[in-house]
């Protein structure tokens, strides 16, 4: 898609690009994430029950346990809210890039809605550019948030069990 096909989208695109550059930022600081949170490996368990029992005397064990798990589960979540609004406003903007564009097009043809004399509706395509953009940036938002998801659920899972356990598993 280039520059023409840009522009061909309309001002709209201008936000859809926006979008895009942002869903592809949340994209590269949530894989270099997970690539520090070391998937596979025993590190976030370990650290985790270090922190628990270092816990002061007179701080019950479950509540720090909740408290600790909360900042964990935020910290896994990041950019998701972010991620799942772009599902929505993504062809949304794209719709709206459309239907001006058919508007536009419209106005050109006339109240008779005819084609110039020697004119062709090759072009008329291009008005659809927008909508494209927008589905392809709420799919990839939402295949993002889908794979954040369920890294930070079954993440969860392992740190929830162990705390329970009190140690963290076998590799």
């Amino acid at each position: 898609m280039g520059f023409s096909a840009l522009r061909s989208g309309g001002p709209v695109m201008v936000p859809l690009l926006l979008l895009s550059i942002v869903v592809l930022s949340i994209g590269v600081e949530r894989f270099r994430f997970w690539r520090r949170w070391g998937l596979g490996t025993h590190r976030q368990e370990r650290q985790l029950l270090d922190v628990l029992q270092s816990t002061e005397v007179g701080v019950p064990r479950r509540s720090r346990e909740a408290l600790e798990l909360g900042q964990l589960d935020a910290a896994m979540g990041q950019g998701e809210v972010v991620l799942e609004a772009a599902t929505l406003i993504g062809p949304l903007l794209g719709l709206i890039g459309t239907v001006s564009g058919l508007m536009r097009i419209l106005a050109e043809l006339g109240p008779q809605l005819t084609l110039p004399s020697g004119g062709s509706v090759v072009g008329y395509g291009q008005v659809l550019v927008s909508t494209l953009m927008g589905l392809v940036v709420a799919l990839i938002a939402a295949t993002l948030l889908r794979i954040n998801q369920g890294l930070r659920q079954s993440q969860r899972r392992r740190l929830e069990l162990a705390c329970l356990r009190g140690e963290p598993d076998a590799p």
